[in-house]
């Protein structure tokens, strides 16, 4: 889970801190009936300038209740998303939405957790380097990516915090790398 504060038990000169305790939630499974579904895909559609465009797409959802009939508490959405790409041997570029549905399939204590949508957009270049003295040809993956670029109120239902209102956070823009050998 993202968000929600600092982390308890930090170190660092500041001394230790006491944890939280977490609510236990083992749940027997024979007193409960849980199914879902996570689909994912994605189509080249064309060659275009070096490389190829496609699309894609996901959907999943888990529905789950006890034998009484009451909702499994923390319940995840259903979720549904898509979006564009471009990928050749260096560039690879992605825009997409991902909505997650209102939940109100909610254990008895539970609160309804509204829908949101996100924007998320990636954007990565790929350096190939000759082999050096020793034979190793390094790669280098730098990039830029950003989730929830509309800055959406989230509130995650299947969140401890979620009682208290806790968002996850909001517009997230990150510069990443790799190297490989």
């Amino acid at each position: 889970m993202r968000g929600g504060g600092p982390r308890s038990g930090a170190r660092g000169g500041r001394g230790a801190r006491s944890r939280p305790r977490l609510r236990p939630s083992a749940v027997p499974a024979a007193q409960r009936d849980v199914y879902g579904v996570e689909l994912l895909g994605e189509y080249d559609v064309a060659k275009i300038w070096l490389g190829t465009w496609g699309v894609d797409g996901q959907y999943d959802f888990v529905h789950a209740k006890f034998d009484n009939g009451e909702y499994v508490p923390r319940m995840p959405p259903h979720r549904l998303g898509g979006g564009v790409y471009y990928r050749d041997s260096n560039w690879f570029a992605r825009v997409g939405l991902l909505h997650a549905f209102e939940q109100d399939q909610v254990a008895p204590d539970e609160l309804t957790t509204p829908g949101y949508t996100l924007l998320n957009a990636e954007l990565a270049y790929v350096v190939k380097t000759a082999p050096g003295p020793a034979g190793l040809a390094p790669t280098m993956l730098i990039g830029l990516k950003g989730d929830n670029l509309l800055d959406e109120k989230v509130l995650n239902s299947a969140s401890f915090k979620r009682r208290e209102g806790v968002l996850e956070s909001g517009t997230n823009v990150r510069l990443f790398g790799s190297l490989r050998f």
